[in-house]
This record gives C-alpha cells, sequence and structure tokens, in this order.
C-alpha cells in the first residue's frame, strides 16, 4: 500500500501506509487529524499512541472490507474503533457478535456496554431468563458495569420473583 499512501502512522515500532482521505472519511477522529488545522495535517509521518500495532492492523484490514474479525481480535478491533470514532467497524463487530461469536453471554454484556453496541445488548438481555442467568452475567464489580444494563438486569430479578 505504500505507494498509494499519503501518510505513515507509526504505532509503536511498526509504520501503516495510509491514505488520508480514506480513513478520513471513516473516522470523523482521522478526518480531523489530516485535514483539520493541526501541525499533524502537514506531517508524512505521524505517531499514534496508546494504540496496540496488532489491533491497529486488524482495525485497518476491517476498514478495508477484509474479514479480519474473530473471537480473538474482535475486542482489540472495537478498542482501536471506538478510539477513532468509527462506527462502521463497530457495526460490523457487532454483527459479528451478534450472528457468530462464540464469546459468552456474560462477555457479550460486558462488550454491548462498554462500546454501546445496542443491538448486542439487546439480544443478550433477551438471552437472560432466571436468577441464575442474572447471576452469571453480573461482575465481581457491578459498579464497573453499564448502568443501563444493571437496571435491566434489577427489573428482570423484581420481574422473577
Amino acid at each position: 500500500m505504500k505507494q498509494f499512501s499519503d501518510v505513515t502512522l507509526k504505532v509503536k515500532e511498526r509504520k501503516f501506509y495510509i491514505s488520508k482521505l480514506y480513513l478520513s472519511s471513516h473516522s470523523p477522529y482521522f478526518a480531523t487529524l489530516f485535514l483539520g488545522r493541526f501541525q499533524e495535517s502537514e506531517k508524512s509521518e505521524i505517531e499514534l499512541k496508546d494504540v496496540n500495532p496488532q489491533d491497529f492492523q486488524y482495525y485497518l484490514e476491517v476498514l478495508h472490507l477484509e474479514n479480519g474479525i474473530d473471537d480473538d481480535t474482535v475486542q482489540g478491533i472495537l478498542s482501536v474503533a471506538d478510539m477513532f470514532d468509527t462506527p462502521k467497524i463497530v457495526k460490523k463487530c457487532e454483527e459479528f457478535l451478534v450472528k457468530e461469536s462464540k464469546k459468552g453471554l456474560k462477555r457479550k454484556l460486558e462488550l454491548a456496554g462498554n462500546y454501546r453496541m445496542e443491538g448486542l445488548k439487546k439480544q443478550c438481555l433477551d438471552e437472560i431468563k432466571s436468577k441464575a442467568d442474572i447471576r452469571s452475567v453480573i461482575s465481581e464489580d457491578p459498579s464497573e458495569m453499564d448502568n443501563e444494563i444493571l437496571a435491566e438486569l434489577l427489573k428482570k430479578s423484581l420481574d422473577s420473583n
């Protein structure tokens, strides 16, 4: 991709050759970075901090319509997509989690809460039918859970009496 790129993104020691326009069209974060009035918009190499290079690689693969989403990569991709405000990628991850993922209900519910995936959240909550189901998805520290999910679980527990 080097010959088609107009900027290099450095993530730790790895370099990614990117088209500013393509990345900007999918991410308001990158649109602001590349097309805004920041000094980075003039640079040919930009360092991204606090990003896992392998997760960024998977993120770019999904952005370029390769199917890099699986149970091992989905959380990292979601993390990068959330960081760089890329709703299209979050949606693709949500579709994977709803239709294909073998992750457990508790983990799916955590991801739904952390990354605001309403369809996945609804699917998970619909699967919870009993007090045992509720116990199985409550985390050790409920204060870390999404408030809407906790409220729904509380309603379910009260309704099951």
